[in-house]
């Protein structure tokens, strides 16, 4: 059985209706929580009135005085037409999935000036997690790509693409004036992180995500590709068996490790040999933003 979680001693709460002379709304303290087999809380009021008060007599001041969480927040499931662009990732994008494997969709939306501008908040990104969906708020979206977001940049590059509108294929024109050799260190951290946690899953349970093995490789990869080239590469077809064999756990962990390694390395070359700019062009990002904005208003 879980534990029940009660308020913390001091809270500030406001009475949902008249209680014992107490006024309705008026506001009091929490000061013992609830016993064993009890649903009471004893809060004190301000004139010192002690009550024994269950928690559907009482709300949190906190969100009583915030009247904008009244505002029903905008839902994009209501709103297709806000989606600007929406493609397709993951392992269909990379040319690595199987028969079994799910299709991933990303993209961005733009929403209307008059509910940008309003007082209820468009959410950064909304996430339909049956449906394999992802889209990120435009400049959520731009931010990611301007700090070489692997996740982002991929939608820009994939070939899988389902709806563009011309925002969008402008976008996708100028996306080499956003790569940038930032990707050597987020690409890079990335990987690290991961696989710090993947030794340690396999030291405490002795088993690993192959497939997650398999993309961080494969990111890797393209990220040498990108400094090497000038452009992001999602299909790496010379290295697909190999993929495919960390996929389906057929390569020896330490093998994996030291191709890991290898890469790094290559990484670094790459690196210090490329031709793309430590900065995007901002300038360009910037106009293209303004330009959406302006396109919502009516």
């Amino acid at each position: 059985m879980q534990p029940k979680l009660h308020l913390a001693l001091g809270t500030h709460v406001v009475l949902l209706r008249t209680i014992d002379h107490q006024a309705k709304h008026s506001v009091a303290q929490v000061v013992a929580t609830p016993c064993e087999h009890s649903e009471y809380y004893t809060v004190r009021c301000v004139d010192g009135t002690v009550l024994q008060l269950t928690r559907q007599d009482f709300g949190l001041r906190k969100q009583f005085n915030d009247p904008l969480l009244s505002l029903e927040q905008p839902q994009l499931t209501e709103n297709r037409q806000w989606i600007q662009y929406r493609c397709v990732v993951g392992s269909r994008a990379y040319g690595l999935n199987t028969p079994e494997s799910d299709t991933d969709w990303r993209g961005f939306f733009v929403p209307p000036a008059t509910v940008n501008w309003g007082l209820a908040t468009v959410p950064e990104q909304y996430e339909f997690v049956e449906t394999q969906e992802h889209y990120w708020e435009v400049q959520k979206f731009l931010n990611l790509l301007l700090r070489a977001n692997p996740n982002a940049l991929e939608c820009l590059y994939t070939d899988l693409v389902e709806h563009a509108s011309p925002l969008a294929l402008e976008l996708r024109a100028m996306r080499h004036k956003l790569l940038t050799s930032r990707i050597y260190q987020s690409h890079n951290s990335y990987v690290l992180a991961q696989f710090r946690l993947l030794e340690r899953d396999l030291r405490t349970h002795g088993s690993l995500r192959w497939k997650h093995v398999m993309h961080l490789i494969r990111l890797l990869l393209s990220g040498i590709h990108a400094l090497r080239h000038g452009e992001l590469r999602l299909r790496h077809v010379a290295e697909h068996d190999q993929l495919m064999a960390i996929r389906a756990g057929e390569l020896e962990w330490d093998t994996i490790n030291r191709w890991r390694i290898a890469l790094h390395a290559e990484f670094e070359q790459a690196y210090a040999a490329t031709k793309l700019p430590i900065l995007p062009d901002l300038a360009a990002a910037n106009a293209w933003l303004l330009q959406a904005r302006r396109a919502q208003v009516d």
